[in-house]
């Protein structure tokens, strides 16, 4: 489960990343920003959870 979540962390980052570069639209930018902020919000949530007991 620890490499789920490093892997999740890795993700978002790398989504905010691909943000960078020659593209005209920012639709690209807010689609990706928007898929990184919800992974993120998953990790939160999984924390709270665990940290709550709720969940092993």
């Amino acid at each position: 489960m620890k490499a789920l979540r490093i892997g999740a962390v890795v993700s978002a980052i790398i989504l905010l990343l691909m943000t960078m570069g020659n593209h005209e639209g920012k639709v690209e930018d807010i689609f990706l920003a928007l898929s990184a902020a919800g992974l993120i919000l998953l990790l939160i949530v999984d924390w709270v959870l665990r940290r709550n007991g709720l969940r092993s």
